[in-house]
């Protein structure tokens, strides 16, 4: 039995020593090799060994190219080097002066005149509009009659408008009630009341509406045509009605009585509509005043006719006449050399250069 028992320990003993001595395999060692940590240096090449004992080590405020030390490091120890390269030394921080200049100053010149042009290019581009406005002030009678044409109010968005309405002679005519707008997300209306003025703004581009205006003492209601533009026009301009001021047939209630009857009232005559407006006739010639004419006064002749047009009160014979709401008149009369006006209570006599 004992015998049995040593020669098993001694074949085991053999078996131990043989696998021990037995070499590893190539694979079992590279193995081992990549899962070190941190991995050895890699072996030299022929070439790069030859030229590292021949080239002389060259010690660098960062470290010796040789991988040795160096005078920098001499005082105290360095970060060690990886793959014989050594790491740079740490940043040093910024001055106090320096910071406070980022902070002060943290733009150049050239990248603050850069940034202004930017600035401005995108003001004008976000003021920038297809069609400008031509504001114009101009009046219009609004005929009452069946089938006769609706005055037009020209608008644009961005742009208020004011509708005045007044009596044959120029004096306001209220109204009775709110003014009523087809659409109200296309336009704001305001009315002050009591007052003869309407206020609208436009909210959109290329809507078109219409306003129903009641006046006071008057069944009919006056309708009119609100156009903020042509879909169909290239035009890079519009004229818009800042003032409209529309002529209504007959007298506003309380207004004082006119000078001029209802015969000599004109409210469709289209020629003294233009010399009301300030837009005469091609064919009409100014004429010269002496005597020291008001301010705002001009005379003109057309058609063996004198047209005078003034604010001042009106003293001469006259055929017909148009007035504004800001009390100016047109005055139509047969041809003369001399009118009267008065101003302040004082008559002027106007001495015309009648051709």
């Amino acid at each position: 039995m004992n015998r049995t028992l040593t020669l098993a320990l001694v074949c085991l003993c053999a078996a131990g020593t043989a696998q021990a001595t037995q070499p590893e395999s190539p694979s079992a060692k590279a193995t081992a090799v990549a899962n070190q940590f941190p991995p050895p240096p890699a072996p030299p090449t022929a070439g790069t060994a030859g030229a590292q004992s021949a080239a002389p080590v060259q010690a660098t405020a960062y470290g010796n190219n040789g991988g040795g030390p160096s005078a920098a490091t001499a005082s105290g120890p360095s970060a060690p080097a990886e793959n014989g390269v050594a790491p740079l030394p740490p940043l040093s921080p910024p001055t106090s002066a320096k910071q406070a200049e980022n902070i002060l100053v943290p733009l150049a010149p050239d990248e603050i005149i850069k940034l202004r042009i930017m600035l401005e290019n995108m003001r004008k581009a976000n003021a920038y509009h297809p069609v400008r406005t031509v504001p114009k002030t101009r009046d219009t009678t609004a005929d009452l009659s069946p089938g006769a044409p609706i005055p037009i109010a020209r608008m644009l968005p961005g742009e208020m408008s004011t509708l005045v309405f007044i009596d044959g002679l120029g004096n306001p005519w209220p109204l009775a009630a709110p003014p009523r707008v087809s659409d109200q997300r296309s336009f704001d209306v305001d009315w002050l009341k009591d007052s003869a003025s309407v206020v609208i703004s436009p909210l959109s581009s290329y809507e078109d509406g219409n306003l129903a205006v009641i006046l006071r003492g008057l069944a009919t209601p006056i309708m009119i045509k609100l156009v903020t533009g042509e879909p169909d026009s290239n035009n890079k301009s519009r004229e818009v009605d800042y003032r409209l001021d529309i002529r209504v047939p007959g007298r506003a209630p309380g207004a004082p009585t006119g000078v001029a009857g209802p015969e000599r009232v004109a409210l469709y005559d289209t020629v003294l509509q233009g010399f009301l407006d300030g837009l005469p006739p091609k064919e009409a010639h100014e004429l010269k005043v002496r005597g020291g004419a008001p301010t705002r006064t001009q005379v003109w002749q057309l058609d063996g006719a004198v047209y005078v047009r003034t604010a001042a009160d009106f003293q001469s014979a006259f055929e017909q006449t148009m007035a504004a709401s800001d009390g100016t008149r047109v005055y139509r009369l047969a041809p003369t050399p001399y009118v009267t006006l008065s101003e302040g209570g004082q008559p002027l006599v106007l001495e015309l250069d009648i051709e």
